[in-house]
């Protein structure tokens, strides 16, 4: 059973506050350095056009020396991994994206062409990497309005430096 002490210690108390947190929004665009500390898939979805693809989200955290964002964390805009054979072409993206991370692809020659086979990605493989990223507005509307966010898109690996 509480004493009446501790009880008027806890009714008098000036310790109860609100802390509002951070929005990944509030980051100025430009460039960072940055880990990767998470990642986000949806495997075998459609998008708007119907294409059966893969999509990514990585997340960063802003480094702990950077002077007016440091420890923030931003999500990456998202890279897509086309699956079906016409949408090859489009997959160029997530082609730069692995190599901006340093992750390896096995290229073969087909009729004179050269085609990387492109893995899917599993949070094991990017995290902790160290980057640089380029932070920037994306602007979109939907069913629940106006959307204005901070997203970033990977430059480059930081740990082969």
């Amino acid at each position: 059973m509480a004493d009446i002490t501790n009880l008027m210690e806890d009714v008098n108390s000036d310790e109860v506050y609100y802390e509002e947190e951070q929005k990944e929004s509030s980051i100025t665009p430009g460039t960072y350095e940055a880990r990767i500390v998470g990642l986000r898939r949806k495997v075998n979805t459609k998008t708007k056009s119907g294409v059966l693809c893969d999509i990514y989200w990585p997340r960063y955290k802003i480094a702990d020396d950077s002077p007016n964002f440091k420890n923030r964390l931003v999500r990456d805009k998202g890279q897509f991994r086309f699956r079906s054979s016409e949408n090859r072409n489009k997959n160029q993206y997530y082609k730069k994206f692995l190599d901006s991370l340093g992750i390896s692809l096995s290229k073969t020659e087909i009729d004179g062409n050269i085609r990387f086979a492109l893995p899917s990605i599993s949070e094991d493989m990017i995290k902790g990497k160290k980057v640089l990223i380029n932070v920037y507005k994306q602007e979109w509307n939907d069913s629940r309005g106006y959307n204005n966010k901070s997203v970033a898109k990977v430059i480059k690996s930081l740990d082969d430096e």
